[in-house]
């Protein structure tokens, strides 16, 4: 489809293949560190799913340890989780935030060695309840999502024992792939460096070979090529690729060129955050939906709005406005819908989260990054307001649902 508004936005051009390869063919050997504002020198990893393993092996967990995680976000923490030795213990969201529920850790507080705490989609764990909850337990902030974010004026990452951050494609540093830990605590600061280093170093060959993979798929994930082929190439990938294929974990160095690039992007990221916020207020304002579908930030906090969720009384109306949204050559997209499968039958989910599940049937994102222009996000308003008012003149919701419903999102 000509036109297809993505997602997400894929941030890699003719200019980072050049920043890219010159890093990529630099001397080896050298020691990198990556200086976020207001965080600190923080460590780079070759992913987040790799600063994860990182981070819970350098808590020196022992072997088997059960790690508090939400059960709605990104599977890869589950991997992450087992490929460090550990297990899952699912915790509960809480609904206004999507994260990861304080009570519901409280209750199950007893059957967790440590926590790993997911900021989801840009907004922010309550980390003074969760620490409260936590009764001292280390605490692993997965920042994956909430580079810029703040908790008590304080950025996401310096709240917890061990913070993890991505700049993952996509991300607000999109890079390729690309990671970075940070820890306050000496010790474990020493230890993460350690074990990092120790891990093997990419040669150029891969180097070169990880720059020129991410630029074309990078050029697919944008216009004007995203509508007439990368969609479709992504809706396939996605269809006919087992869960266990996705995402590898590579324990490994991060590329010289990821690391020179998200140096390039970060004096750039405030800017983008600013626009990103705009255009999440805008929908605030704009959207005539249920203001119970829409998040809003909690006081004390500071959302980057990474991404915007709206979350639908039922799934057979988000499935009718992603329909809506795609006819209309808008990509939208149904964040870990299969969450509660994959937990279930990869890592032994019992049943236990009710509101993750429901709001894994019932969220959609809507695309809001820096990139799109004022009349961009303006249309996408005026199409959810059009089809939510179609699905309120309509009357019964039973009969909302499309067939080609899950054909009209990519992640």
């Amino acid at each position: 489809m000509v036109g297809l508004i993505p997602s997400e936005h894929w941030e890699y051009r003719v200019g980072d293949i050049m920043h890219g390869m010159a890093a990529a063919l630099s001397p080896r050997g050298k020691s990198f560190m990556l200086h976020i504002p207001e965080i600190g020198d923080c460590i780079p990893a070759r992913s987040a799913r790799s600063a994860m393993v990182a981070a819970l092996k350098a808590l020196d967990l022992p072997s088997g340890a059960r790690i508090g995680v939400p059960l709605y976000c990104c599977p890869v923490v589950f991997k992450a989780i087992r490929e460090a030795g550990c297990t899952a213990r699912f915790i509960d969201v809480d609904y206004s935030t999507y994260c990861m529920s304080s009570e519901d850790l409280s209750a199950k507080g007893a059957q967790v060695d440590a926590i790993m705490a997911v900021h989801m989609f840009g907004n922010l764990c309550d980390m003074a309840k969760l620490k409260e909850a936590a009764e001292g337990k280390p605490i692993i902030e997965d920042c994956a999502q909430a580079l810029g974010s703040k908790y008590d004026g304080r950025m996401a990452g310096m709240h917890g024992t061990i913070a993890a951050f991505s700049f993952r494609s996509g991300k607000y540093l999109s890079v390729g792939e690309g990671g970075a830990l940070y820890s306050g605590d000496a010790d474990i600061r020493a230890r993460l460096s350690q074990f990092v280093s120790a891990m093997p170093e990419p040669d150029r060959t891969e180097e070169c070979l990880h720059v020129a993979t991410t630029y074309i798929r990078s050029v697919l994930r944008r216009r004007p090529l995203y509508g007439p082929l990368g969609y479709r190439i992504w809706s396939t990938y996605n269809k006919n690729t087992d869960f266990t294929a996705k995402s590898p974990i590579v324990m490994c160095q991060s590329y010289h060129s990821d690391l020179a690039i998200a140096k390039k992007r970060i004096p750039l990221l405030d800017s983008a955050i600013d626009r990103q916020r705009y255009h999440a207020d805008y929908y605030s304002r704009s959207l005539r939906l249920n203001r119970g579908m829409l998040c809003t930030e909690k006081p004390g906090t500071f959302y980057n709005r990474y991404l915007y969720p709206i979350t639908f009384p039922a799934p057979e109306q988000r499935d009718f406005i992603a329909n809506y949204l795609f006819k209309n050559r808008i990509g939208a997209i149904m964040p870990y819908r299969d969450i509660v499968d994959i937990a279930a039958t990869y890592y032994g989910y019992q049943g236990d989260c009710p509101v993750a599940e429901q709001v894994s049937r019932r969220i959609l994102v809507i695309p809001s990054n820096y990139s799109l222009k004022n009349e961009e996000i303006q249309r996408i308003a005026q199409c959810v307001n059009e089809g939510w008012e179609k699905i309120a003149n309509h009357g019964r919701d039973d009969e909302l649902c499309c067939d080609t419903a899950g054909d009209a999102v990519a992640g």
